[in-house]
């Protein structure tokens, strides 16, 4: 039954999606066309496939490992089933050699300037991301590694003092993301979008990105985990060679994107 449910969710998400932007389905470089400007949590991309089981424990074995990108994405692939029934296999092929290279070259790590720190105590925490075939990337700032169940990082008291810093593949400061909400008042957010991302696994070139949170620690002493969620696709977007959008290979519904979490870091409020 549990799985059952998880699939209706997912399914009910996903028809949602397809009737408010019928062009801009959940492939990951669709997200760039999206009214959403918010806070963000890793359970949205529910056509994302993920890096490990263990980002879900809460499901039974074989729903866990449905979710993850070697089943999800790569047998499809293998297989020409789903999202990939009405490609040939050659382009299949190649498409499933492509996500291999991208995949292995696609990192995350998050870093904090301290590991303590005193009540209502401010420290910065940076998330590092290389890969991810572009245009664009997403990183949440989150409590723990769970696909389903993570919250924003402000869930356990945190407090995101600031805008997030966000440093494009050429080094340089953006504002795109943060441009884009209304309320430029609140844009204190933990999910940060990073435009102009152009990987190239042909020519074994991956860009990198960064994001710095400046965070306000919890009242109530403790140990907290903290934990980033780096969203990335794998299908090369055709607009970053026509300029404009459209679906991958496989549609827009297909798992050729990715949840990975970084490390979790650990940091004593005291």
């Amino acid at each position: 039954m549990r799985k059952v449910c998880y699939g209706m969710a997912g399914a009910g998400f996903g028809l949602a999606v397809l009737l408010m932007l019928p062009h801009a389905a959940w492939s990951y470089a669709s997200f760039q066309w999206f009214p959403h400007v918010g806070d963000g949590l890793p359970y949205c991309a529910s056509c994302h496939a993920s890096m490990h089981e263990s980002y879900h424990p809460e499901l039974p074995a074989e729903a866990s490992q449905a979710q993850v990108y070697t089943t999800k994405h790569y047998k499809a692939l293998e297989d020409g089933r789903g999202a990939y029934r009405f490609i040939d296999p050659e382009q299949r092929k190649q498409l499933l050699e492509r996500a291999k290279k991208v995949d292995q070259n696609s990192s995350v790590q998050l870093e904090a300037s301290a590991s303590t720190v005193a009540p209502g105590g401010t420290i910065t925490v940076t998330v590092t991301t290389r890969g991810g075939i572009g245009p664009v990337v997403g990183i949440m700032l989150l409590d723990e590694p769970l696909r389903f169940q993570a919250r924003p990082i402000s869930g356990t008291g945190w407090f995101i003092a600031a805008p997030p810093e966000i440093l494009g593949a050429d080094g340089k400061p953006q504002r795109t993301w943060l441009e884009r909400r209304l309320n430029q008042q609140q844009t204190n957010l933990n999910f940060a979008l990073v435009y102009d991302v152009i990987s190239d696994p042909a020519r074994d070139t991956y860009a990198t990105t960064r994001v710095t949170y400046r965070l306000r620690a919890p009242s109530t002493p403790g140990e907290y985990p903290m934990t980033a969620a780096f969203l990335y696709g794998t299908a090369e977007a055709n607009e970053m060679q026509t300029g404009k959008y459209e679906d991958p290979p496989g549609g827009g519904l297909a798992p050729s994107g990715r949840v990975q979490f970084s490390n979790t870091l650990r940091v004593r409020v005291q």
